[in-house]
């Protein structure tokens, strides 16, 4: 029996071992959220470890000296302080894990983050123009707390490792501290535009997609229904990268207020196509027909980027130009689309700039309830302009007087030693009052629009060219997917980039997927086009789609399909015909998911979303850059050949 006794208490001590242990795991875990408990825990769990460690240790040497008499009343004495005081380690560690779980338990309750959707209370909705608001109080609640951000860098987001500097410069000086007055504040995506349409580029702050409707395919083919010829400006034809066009159906009141053609105005649902180009003029065509709805506006500027249009449903465009055009540097323009003139335009050289590039292809943020504009320019500088904007609905009038733009500006090791130009090429994600953007060294940025601090940074390694997508997962959490363009790291024109899943809150990267291509100089290979994700509750979700340039060779490319999730490689289109142009999903009323994907040799290609499969293309004539919108089951897109096409798919 004293043989089998300290075995028994062996083997009990062995069993007990596993409570510390699995504690200790899942403190690590909730710890991240309750850091004051975290030293507690794991200093008893160590404790604990390390008695269980000596009573087994001094149990073995019992067993084996059981035969001999000297020393065996100490061991034994010993064993049972070992056993005592092991015992009363346990059972305080198993107290204070409970004290844990119960305090992380009203932590959840109190921050609501228990449910698994965007936040409904982020921001309000701007009411729509010619409505009114509603003053009462619902009997019911509408939606469960759904999950916000907090974002803080960790050890391998802190952006001192990189160097980075910010300077803050309000009415021409630079300040230690800057709180904006009116705070931003970004809401749901479903609510960045009253009207139906695709506003921006990528269609909204999360820039998740750019069309709108459901489309019925029955015949999976394309055909081309209209063609708008245009010009070149500076030697600059067409449509450039990433020369998205935006779409609206606008309402009554705000349609009769334009100075759209009589016959426009009059027509039921008009649908009205805004396209900047590189011609320097700005296009408003019919979405049906390709018929002009108002006079082109020329501003004499090549505009190689995506506008966009007011999120309040105010008659408003932003677009910025991106070429240097007779020796005026390109500007920021806010256009009135009531008479379509300007209203506001800034550009020039920028002396707190740390790149002389002054342009603007991105595509800016603009929060309504604030009234304030944030557009990252590409001579590294990050403008924010509160727009003082009026407009009266009923009268027809509008009118912007915007202040000084408060400025930000952001340096790295790399850009202070020249080693790698700043700048800002990339269109940002909006969420709360956090900005994500990639800028052109590679860096991927969480700034705080508030007090324009930089919360964490990541280094995605080169040139940032494809524009972030946002999306929400199943544990309420928030991650963006990025890729770069060749550049910085090529050697004899060849190099690796990889797509890119990183955490929102921490910055930390979840999971990189690389991918070997070709580059050539101001022609660059790896990621151009911006991402798509496929729309929740299609069979298309929890996926997306990224188009890589000069992959096996200088010319071709692959259109690949990843598990959000994950990073799996679903499945990869090769494509004869690299793309700078980003794809589009359209749906089905059930579902279904198809893409729309347009290449270098001006083919318009339609995809099984699920599988890669070639349904249908139609070939353009000339190389697209640009991004194409999709209305219903109308493509819109533009070419370097001086084509702008309606393309129907049936």
């Amino acid at each position: 029996m004293k043989k089998i006794l300290p075995v028994l208490l062996c083997l009990f001590l062995l069993a007990g071992l596993s409570i510390p242990v699995a504690a200790a795991s899942q403190a690590e875990t909730l710890a991240q959220q309750l850091e004051t408990m975290r030293p507690a825990l794991i200093a008893l769990f160590a404790i604990a470890a390390v008695l269980a460690f000596l009573c087994i240790l001094f149990t073995v040497i019992y067993v084996v000296n059981s035969g001999k008499k000297t020393g065996k009343k100490r061991l034994t004495g010993l064993l049972v302080m070992l056993y005592v005081c092991t015992l009363l380690v346990f059972g305080c560690s198993a107290w204070c894990f409970l004290q844990f779980r119960s305090t992380e338990q009203s932590y959840l309750e109190a921050q609501g983050t228990q449910s698994t959707q965007p936040s409904s209370d982020a921001t309000q909705p701007s009411t729509q123009p010619g409505t009114e608001a509603t003053t009462e109080a619902p009997t019911e609640p509408t939606a469960e707390p759904e999950p916000t951000l907090n974002p803080a860098h960790t050890e391998l987001s802190d952006p001192a490792n990189w160097g980075i500097q910010t300077e803050i410069i309000v009415d021409g000086q630079v300040v230690d501290s800057y709180q904006r007055e009116e705070s931003i504040n970004f809401g749901k995506p479903e609510d960045y535009f009253p009207f139906d349409g695709v506003s921006s580029f990528r269609g909204n702050n999360f820039r998740n997609d750019a069309a709108f409707g459901t489309v019925n395919v029955q015949n999976k083919s394309l055909e081309k229904i209209w063609s708008r010829n245009i010009g070149s400006l500076n030697e600059w034809p067409g449509s450039g990268w990433t020369g998205q066009p935006l779409v609206a159906r606008w309402d009554e009141q705000t349609k009769q207020n334009m100075n759209l053609y009589p016959e426009k105005k009059e027509k039921k649902d008009l649908v009205e196509v805004i396209h900047a180009t590189l011609d320097g003029n700005i296009y408003f065509y019919d979405l049906e027909d390709g018929s002009y709805t108002r006079d082109p506006l020329y501003l004499g500027m090549n505009f190689k980027g995506s506008g966009c249009l007011d999120p309040r449903g105010y008659p408003i465009l932003y677009v910025g130009s991106g070429i240097t055009y007779n020796g005026t540097v390109p500007k920021m323009y806010m256009v009135s689309l009531i008479d379509c003139s300007v209203l506001y335009s800034k550009g020039g050289y920028d002396t707190y700039a740390p790149r002389g590039w002054t342009a603007y292809d991105g595509t800016p943020l603009i929060d309504g309830n604030a009234d304030t504009l944030i557009w990252p320019g590409e001579n590294g500088i990050i403008y924010s302009f509160k727009l003082n904007t009026s407009y009266d609905a009923q009268a027809g009038t509008l009118t912007m007087t915007p202040d000084e733009p408060v400025r930000l500006k952001i340096t790295t090791d790399d850009i202070r030693s020249g080693s790698r130009w700043a700048g800002f090429e990339t269109s940002a994600v909006g969420i709360g009052k956090y900005m994500y953007l990639s800028d052109n060294t590679g860096m991927f940025y969480c700034i705080d629009l508030n007090t324009l601090e930089v919360v964490w940074a990541q280094d995605t390694k080169d040139d940032s060219n494809s524009s972030p997508v946002f999306r929400w997962e199943a544990d309420g959490n928030g991650y963006l997917y990025s890729a770069p363009s060749l550049h910085w790291s090529q050697s004899n024109s060849e190099g690796t980039i990889s797509i890119y899943k990183i955490n929102a809150n921490t910055g930390e990267i979840v999971w990189e997927v690389p991918f070997s291509c070709h580059t050539i100089p101001d022609l660059s290979g790896g990621v151009q086009g911006s991402p798509v994700l496929g729309r929740e509750g299609t069979n298309l979700e929890n996926m997306i789609f990224y188009p890589v340039a000069r992959t096996d060779g200088f010319y071709d490319g692959n259109l690949v399909a990843l598990d959000a999730t994950t990073g799996e490689i679903l499945w990869d289109h090769y494509m004869n015909a690299y793309a700078w142009s980003s794809p589009v999903g359209v749906y089905t009323e059930d579902g279904k998911g198809y893409l729309v994907m347009c290449d270098s040799t001006g083919n318009v290609i339609l995809l099984d979303g699920k599988t890669g499969e070639v349904l249908d293309y139609v070939n353009l004539g000339s190389n697209i850059e640009a991004s194409p919108i999709v209305f219903g089951d109308t493509i819109v897109i533009g070419t370097r050949g001086s084509l702008v096409c309606g393309i129907k798919i049936s």
